[in-house]
């Protein structure tokens, strides 16, 4: 089960009718790119509206989400529609009375609907909010067990990876380690029958290595003084006739067995070995543990037999040096397929991203470029680019390149010359490139035709993407005798002097 589809109404920029954003996703690795403020976030939140999110976060409707019409007027309702394709038999089997049948696709659509009941957002009841499914949104209301399962896990931009991995009541590693299978294996300890050696403990379970803990740190001489010389030095003299005051030296957990391991799971950290990157010892900066959070969220995903796995990320490359964001997109996308042989299941990861280098890593089909509150896919059956086209991009659109996808505008040359030339041609004629975002793709006299098609739409109905090309192609001009000395034309009335055809023409005088 994947996220196919969102349609996104009277949310931020995007609006109602025409101006409402609709966007499709692939099963493994979608990129959402573009300038800043076009509406990358605004997506990610929409999905964690609708999907909600796992962890501790605390997601609710605010009063600026309401999309401002041009007339300055604020919308009264908010509409998210996300399509869920690709179910299994037991997922269909689970989410049975609320599946959508169109022609021959069964898919699980969650429509969530806010309106405004009042101006003010400081009265009582200012929000109403109904999640329900259908594809129009009017079948039966979704229960919050079963949102539950449709739960996302959602990695916010800037993320301060070290706190989220460190111990803590209701810690982030907790949770991920409640939900590995192997972590309820093993026995528990009895102190009627102590452990006799190394092997044995071996085979105790986390509890029962909790309780082993206690049971010998409430033995020691040290714990075992301090607790007699409190009960018998001071809370004695502080008792009643009949009430008897005694301390206990302890470990502190308390409850059940579920809720000692979930105390116990609260106080793990998990940290990075010592390694030969320079760091020093016990110290690493934001983005390795940024690398290591991310490795604890797909596992998680990946080993869970329900739900829906699809990991949100903002900005995947927050902290990383080039090199490692090439190294995070492999990752990424491995994790995104089934591999043979793996336990794992397939992840879904949908991000946002600034980079160039993730957007040159990353295969063409899988980008959507927002721009203008609508979204531009990529894919095969989106752009004016053949199968040719992709295996060629694919192997040569690499990060000085792939700035194309964030300029306002982009000329494309095919030399170094016209690339180091053109910006200084610019700034005298008082037209500085980097001031109004105009890209220089130097494609070095290779494919100038396919880089200028990834943005010419095959529905010429849908309005274009706002971001004027211009091809600076060389005239490749040979000398007057070049023609004649290289036996291309026979005299001087062959047709070929002027044949359209050709790629280039020697001129004559």
């Amino acid at each position: 089960m994947y996220l196919s589809r969102i349609h996104i109404r009277n949310f931020r920029q995007f609006g109602d009718d025409d101006s409402s954003l609709q966007v499709s996703f692939n099963e493994g690795v979608t990129a959402l790119v573009g300038r800043n403020d076009s509406g990358k976030t605004a997506v990610i939140d929409a999905i964690r509206y609708a999907l909600l999110t796992r962890g501790q976060d605390f997601l609710r409707i605010q009063p600026e989400d309401f999309h401002i019409r041009s007339d300055g007027k604020q919308a009264d309702n908010i509409q998210i529609r996300c399509t869920l394709s690709g179910l299994s038999m037991d997922e269909k089997g689970a989410f049975a009375e609320y599946l959508s049948f169109d022609a021959n696709n069964v898919s699980l659509v969650i429509s969530l609907t806010a309106r405004r009941l009042s101006e003010s957002p400081g009265v009582r009841r200012w929000l109403d909010v109904s999640v329900r499914c259908g594809i129009d949104g009017t079948g039966p209301t979704i229960e919050s067990s079963v949102r539950e399962l449709l739960a996302s896990t959602y990695l916010r931009p800037l993320r301060d990876a070290e706190r989220e991995m460190s111990p803590g009541r209701g810690s982030r590693l907790s949770q991920i380690l409640a939900n590995v299978p192997e972590i309820n294996n093993g026995a528990p300890f009895i102190e009627t029958a102590p452990v006799a050696n190394i092997a044995e403990l071996k085979n105790l379970s986390l509890v029962g290595l909790a309780d082993y803990l206690r049971h010998v740190v409430s033995q020691h001489s040290g714990i075992d003084s301090a607790q007699n010389a409190i009960n018998a030095q001071y809370l004695s003299f502080l008792s009643l006739s009949g009430d008897s005051l005694k301390g206990k030296i302890d470990i502190s957990e308390g409850g059940n067995e579920k809720a000692r391991l979930r105390q116990l799971l609260e106080r793990l950290e998990l940290c990075l070995l010592e390694s030969t990157s320079g760091a020093a010892p016990g110290r690493y900066g934001l983005g390795s543990n940024n690398l290591l959070y991310m490795a604890c969220e797909l596992l998680l995903l990946g080993r869970e037999p329900e739900g829906l796995p699809l990991l949100l990320i903002e900005e995947p490359e927050a902290h990383l040096h080039p090199q490692r964001q090439l190294r995070l997109m492999e990752f990424l996308s491995k994790a995104a397929c089934k591999l043979e042989g793996e336990a794992l299941r397939p992840v879904q990861v949908i991000m946002t991203t600034h980079s160039p280098n993730l957007a040159s890593k990353i295969s063409l089909q899988n980008i959507i470029i927002l721009q203008g509150g609508r979204s531009f896919s990529l894919a095969s059956d989106k752009t004016e680019l053949e199968l040719g086209d992709y295996r060629f991009l694919q192997r040569f659109l690499d990060v000085t390149k792939a700035n194309l996808f964030f300029a306002h505008g982009v000329i494309i040359v095919e030399g170094d010359a016209e690339a180091i030339l053109l910006p200084v041609i610019a700034k005298l004629l008082d037209a500085d490139l980097t001031e109004q975002g105009v890209s220089i793709v130097n494609v070095g006299s290779t494919g100038l035709r396919r880089y200028s098609q990834i943005f010419q739409r095959v529905d010429k109905a849908q309005q274009p993407l706002s971001v004027p090309i211009a091809c600076l192609a060389d005239m490749d001009v040979m000398p007057d005798c070049a023609p004649q000395e290289l036996d291309i034309v026979e005299d001087e009335n062959d047709a070929k002097w002027n044949n359209p055809k050709r790629r280039w023409k020697a001129i004559r005088v």
